[in-house]
Order: C-alpha cells, then structure tokens, then sequence
C-alpha cells in the first residue's frame, strides 16, 4: 500500500475554514553528517501524524494552525543535536479544537531512518498516531494528555533502544507491535484512561514492563509463543488469570517454560485491573 505523504495526509484530514484563521508552516533540515538526534515534539491539540520519512533528511515537519489560538514550533541547536517541534497555545484563549466550531489543526512530522533517535513527545488535546517502526529509536518518552493516541511499531527497529516511557492522564494509549521496539524496558503510568498493549513482534531478548495505573485497565495482546509472568500489587486491582497458574502475587502462563522469550510485568494498580489476550 502506498503511503501518504505529510501534505497529501494534511489535505485530506483539512475541513473548510475561514482561509484567515489558518496558516501552513513547513520547517525542515537536509542531513549533513548527524549520527543521533533528540527531538522534543509539543503538541497542544489537533490531529499529529509521525513517522520515518527521507534518510537524506534530518526532520521535516508540514503543520496547518488556527493562528488566532496557536503558534508553530521550529527550533534547531546544531551543536546540542536537539530539535524542537510541534505547536503551542499563544495565550489568547481556550483551546477549541474538539468542538463543533473547531479548526483542523493537523502536523505531519518526519524524521531520517538514518540516525539514533532520542524521542520526547508531549501531546494535550490531540488524536495522535506516531509510527516508529523502521527508525533508529535510542529511547521514547511520550506524555499524552486529554488525547487518543496510538504508537505503532510496524516494522523492527533499526537502532538499539535503551528504554520507553509512557504517561498518559484522561486519554487513551495503543501500542501495537511492542515486541519491534527492541525496547526491553517499558514503563506506563497511568491516570483514569485505558491502555491497549500489543505484544506482538521480534522480540530480540527478554523483557520488562512495569504497569503503574490509577483507575485505568489495561488489554495485554500477547501472542501464544510469548512467556508472561505477571506480579499483581494494586490495591483492588484485578487480573484475568485464564491460562495462567498462581504462587501469591505472581501469575505465569502456562507456556513460560516453553516460550522462546519471556516478559516480566509488574502491575501497581489502585482500581485498575489487566486482562490478558491471547492470539
């Protein structure tokens, strides 16, 4: 399937609004020797699109903002490697994407296959789709607000991952493909919204997630050759223990011993509960 590219994807997700209101802001840089980047991505709210793009390309980022409530983010420290994306409110008044009324802000972000990326993404009200399958990802850390958000993992990932952290308030948060992260070391923290994980993918090595919810539940999608051994210490929090034998506070599959790689995941949960399905 061919995929859209940042423009045509902004076209086809722009509604009809006032041509005053809205404003186009591109910001990008050619690669010239850049062995690792880190990049901050704020985005306040709308509709954000991040995935790999040229490798001749360091970063690229296609934005359309309501100018009356926002302003873009475009910054580059060529000798820290850090780079600054996405948008933020200008102090004029409420967010209003979301409403009837409200404009279509949307960004498209894309960064080179060719590099070791340092990721720090900060979403408010936003419906986020971030695709990292296929970068060099060194590390991720995602704070999602009010927002619906999706991290895909569609393809291995090319670099070595040191770790990933996920925070997210009142929204939603899917994974897909964790096991292409090439993170072992996952952490989610989590207020009153839900987390949908999908364990699927190459695992290269075993690995680690450390499950902390408040009110949220949390779907593991694990494939059938995939080990778990989960450590429930929540108060009143429930886990769906079909498929798994129980020794106090531990729960481990019935196909640990068998499993060619194996996941550890400690659960500290309030009211929250984890269910576990397998495919």
């Amino acid at each position: 399937m061919r995929r859209l590219g940042p423009k045509l994807l902004l076209a086809l997700c722009a509604v009809p609004v006032q041509a005053q209101s809205m404003r186009g802001y591109d910001y990008a840089r050619p690669l010239r020797g850049e062995r690792q980047l880190r990049a901050v991505i704020e985005f306040a709210a709308g509709k954000l699109l991040l995935e790999p793009g040229s490798s001749d390309r360091l970063y690229q980022l296609t934005l359309q903002y309501d100018v009356e409530r926002f302003r873009p983010l475009g910054s580059y420290d060529a000798g820290a490697g850090v780079v600054r994306l996405g948008v933020e409110g200008n102090e004029s008044g409420g967010i209003r994407v979301g409403r009837k009324n409200a404009l279509a802000q949307t960004a498209a972000i894309e960064f080179s296959k060719a590099v070791d990326l340092f990721l720090d993404v900060s979403l408010g009200a936003a419906e986020a789709a971030l695709e990292l399958g296929g970068l060099r990802l060194s590390e991720l850390d995602l704070k999602s607000g009010a927002s619906r958000t999706t991290v895909s993992f569609s393809r291995r990932n090319a670099g070595a991952c040191r770790s990933a952290s996920v925070q997210s308030g009142a929204g939603e948060v899917t994974v897909l493909g964790l096991g292409n992260s090439g993170c072992a070391d996952w952490r989610f923290d989590g207020g009153v919204g839900s987390v949908d994980i999908d364990l699927a993918g190459a695992w290269a090595e075993d690995g680690r997630i450390d499950l902390n919810m408040a009110l949220g539940g949390v779907t593991l999608r694990a494939p059938n050759d995939l080990g778990l051994r989960v450590t429930m210490r929540g108060f009143l929090a429930g886990f769906d223990a079909k498929g798994f034998s129980k020794s106090g506070k531990t729960y481990t599959s019935n196909n640990y011993a068998a499993a060619r790689r194996h996941l550890d995941i400690e659960v500290n949960s309030a009211l929250g509960g984890v269910r576990v399905e397998w495919k």
